[in-house]
């Protein structure tokens, strides 16, 4: 993904960055002062791991406070917890949907700019309330001159100016720490490389136009998988205007049968190990907000800002991951892990690593196990850092992407057993299970 998007464009000037740099110290020393004094009450009182948390809510607070770079940035580090303590990805992962939606005020100077841009976006009205807000923009109901119903997605006023200021300074302030004697050997510049690219390109609308393109052609000829036509001729950089898909609830599987439901679970499976391991191209935000069935019985997918493509190396190790995870084959799943990380420790046992990947593949996964992809991720993740492997970014976001996936399709059908998602042949509900799931 870094050889898709050039960092350069987050360079800013010298003065602008000072002043963000005072800005960003004295938010972090108010949040210092209202956190720090409670959080060492607490360890007294309640102990380290009650402390803890208090300590990681406050962070999460700070990265709201301190804008959508930040927000953004702890989105997507939630994801790596082969990095990170799990308790602070948990914390970090709940900025997903705690975002403030814009002012109307703000979305009516979004709309002037985007019509100022592209003239023939003619609207007869805009719903004030927004269906959806993220970090970068937000998205509306609206109406088309000729009567069309469309969803407009408008980026939030100056928001890349802020983002790019924000990711220079991060950039320089981890050169800094790379230098710290806790830090060394952690892929950090790989990290947040990767981080300040995947948020540059949800800058980008016209890549998430391009990758609206790449969604509808993994999903060709699967007339169970729907995702909104894109109308290129109204668009433009700072707005997006869709099909708009009446309907989406996130409790509408709650009201269909479970064969249903296990027919769309395995048309969700599909739709991903066609993206995924045969166009290598990965939407890493498959959460409830963005994955949807209708009543119409139909998947819908939403948003295709924060997506990936894979290089042919990656895409095909991922796929050999999990077609070897699927019979169980634990000693290559290590080798791969290990063929794909972009650090080992010069003390990592290789073997032993091995070793532990066998065992746990056992336990897990492969034929006559029940795999919760949860716990095996989370779990691959510990015995990397017991070991000293840092996987490489570009293979350790897909598989937390899967994670986030998971979630999303066990909340439509539990019994889903999430390893076929490699091999795309996720079998039906035994029909003892299905004779459950109707009554």
């Amino acid at each position: 993904m870094r050889s898709e998007l050039d960092f350069k464009g987050s360079t800013v000037s010298g003065p602008r960055a000072a002043l963000r740099l005072v800005v960003i110290i004295a938010l972090i020393g108010v949040e210092l002062v209202r956190t720090l004094p409670t959080t060492l009450m607490v360890r007294m009182v309640k102990g380290r791991s009650q402390s803890r948390e208090r300590l990681y809510r406050g962070l999460v607070r700070l990265l709201q406070t301190l804008g959508p770079t930040f927000v953004k940035f702890g989105q997507i580090a939630s994801t790596r917890r082969d990095t990170m303590p799990a308790e602070l990805c948990e914390q970090m992962g709940r900025l997903h949907d705690r975002v403030t939606p814009m002012s109307w005020a703000e979305a009516g100077r979004a709309l002037a700019d985007a019509q100022a841009l592209c003239p023939k976006l003619a609207l007869q009205h805009v719903d004030q309330t927004p269906v959806g807000s993220g970090s970068i923009a937000c998205v509306y109901r609206a109406r088309l001159a000729d009567g069309r119903v469309v969803a407009l997605k408008l980026k939030r006023p100056d928001v890349d100016r802020r983002i790019r200021t924000d990711l220079a300074l991060l950039q320089r302030l981890v050169r800094i720490a790379e230098r710290m004697p806790k830090m060394r050997g952690m892929p950090m510049a790989d990290l947040v490389g990767y981080l300040n690219a995947a948020i540059l390109g949800q800058l980008d609308f016209g890549r998430e136009a391009d990758n609206l393109d790449l969604l509808r052609d993994s999903i060709s000829g699967m007339p169970d998988v729907l995702t909104p036509m894109l109308y290129r001729e109204l668009s433009g950089p700072n707005c997006l205007v869709f099909d708009f898909i009446a309907d989406l609830d996130a409790a509408t599987p709650a009201l269909l049968p479970g064969p249903v439901r296990a027919r769309l679970g395995t048309a969700v499976l599909t739709a991903a190990h066609r993206m995924m391991f045969v166009h290598g191209f990965v939407h890493c935000d498959l959460h409830p907000g963005n994955l949807y069935l209708t009543r119409d019985e139909h998947v819908v997918i939403l948003d295709a800002g924060y997506c990936v493509r894979l290089p042919a190396r990656v895409r095909d190790l991922i796929g050999e991951f999990f077609g070897r995870l699927a019979v169980g084959d634990g000693r290559r799943c290590g080798e791969i892990v290990l063929e794909s990380a972009v650090a080992v420790g010069s003390a990592t046992n290789r073997e032993a690593f091995i070793t532990e990947m066998v065992q746990l593949v056992s336990r897990t996964a492969g034929p006559g196990n029940t795999f919760d992809m949860s716990v095996f991720g989370n779990e691959v993740f510990e015995l990397q850092q017991r070991h000293g492997i840092y996987a490489a970014s570009d293979f350790a976001f897909p598989l937390m992407s899967l994670l986030v996936l998971e979630g999303t399709v066990r909340g439509m059908w539990p019994a889903v057993d999430f390893q076929q998602v490699g091999t795309a042949a996720a079998p039906d509900l035994p029909d003892h299970e299905l004779a459950t799931w109707d009554s």
